[in-house]
């Protein structure tokens, strides 16, 4: 576009005739062609060129997602998985119809070296639960003991770590969508890491969003933590995330011809004296999986496929 170099008017600066019409006249456009008037007026680089690179855009779309309940009137519950490696629930409607941003026709999403990937995504959600979940010992606890001053037994209370993860998958082997698996850099959360703790490390959970289970506290008084804990429910709220793979640097891929999100949890952060991750936390449900539950209802995926120039 074009740019007007021209000082700044400044306090005591005469206004005459000359000068004004001066600067109107650097606004002045004699050429009103298509490159003035419509290409100019956006994003350049994001579309068509004279040269052989064609649109550096060539793909973008988006889809609703999930229960679409504006005042949440109906919703999708999921329960706390009670074993560890559990399979994701796939995000999609109350009667079970999973939301899929597909299919693609063949070579349409096609993600070639010079090409970069960019995925958005929100829901709504709220999480629930019942009890005192985060009072349950476990490798790793969602409790933490305070220790009292001069000995005694110690209180207990909430880490805040325990969440659910809502990630991305695709589909790069056919437009049935029969085949979704994790998108690069993003783990499964079914890696064995010790002593029955299953999870992915943190470098994995590139295409991860995170939902807290629950809010609690304990009040104070100088310095020392009395009462019960307290938590409260976190209510409706909306989660969003992102994705981003650059083939030119990660590698191509070929045609891809769906997204979808999944969700787990509950999780938890744990540390094993090199690396951080984030694993299953399989103790903290009930029997049933209910004491800790994520609800959600709609939102948006969606992506952009673009060029390098």
């Amino acid at each position: 576009m074009s740019r007007i170099n021209r000082a700044p008017v400044k306090d005591g600066d005469t206004i005459a005739a000359a000068d004004l019409n001066s600067r109107f006249t650097d606004f002045t456009q004699t050429d009103l062609n298509a490159f003035n008037t419509r290409d100019a007026a956006i994003d350049l680089p994001q579309f068509k060129r004279t040269s052989q690179r064609g649109f550096l855009a060539p793909v973008a779309t988006d889809k609703e997602i999930g229960e679409v309940s504006l005042k949440h009137t109906t919703s999708v519950t999921l329960n706390g998985q009670t074993s560890a490696p559990a399979s994701p629930y796939v995000i999609g409607n109350a009667a079970g119809a999973a939301s899929q941003l597909g299919p693609f026709g063949i070579g349409l999403v096609n993600i070639t070296a010079d090409d970069v990937l960019r995925v958005y995504w929100n829901l709504n959600v709220k999480p629930k639960f019942t009890g005192t979940p985060w009072t349950t010992a476990d490798t790793p606890s969602a409790k933490y003991v305070l220790p009292k001053s001069g000995g005694g037994v110690g209180l207990d209370t909430c880490t805040w770590g325990s969440c659910w993860v809502i990630y991305l998958q695709w589909d790069i082997t056919s437009a049935s969508l029969s085949n979704f698996t994790e998108v690069p850099f993003q783990g499964d959360f079914r890696t064995s890491i010790t002593g029955g703790v299953t999870g992915d490390p943190l470098q994995a959970t590139a295409a991860t969003s995170v939902v807290p289970c629950f809010i609690s506290h304990r009040s104070a008084t100088d310095r020392v933590a009395i009462g019960n804990e307290t938590a409260v429910q976190p209510g409706w709220r909306s989660v969003s995330g992102s994705y981003y793979y650059d083939a030119s640097m990660a590698g191509t891929v070929g045609t891809v011809y769906g997204f979808r999100l999944v969700a787990k949890g509950p999780m938890h952060p744990y540390h094993n004296g090199t690396t951080n991750y984030l694993v299953h936390q399989t103790a903290i449900p009930g029997q049933n999986g209910t004491d800790v539950q994520l609800e959600h209802t709609d939102g948006r995926l969606g992506f952009i496929l673009q060029r390098l120039g």
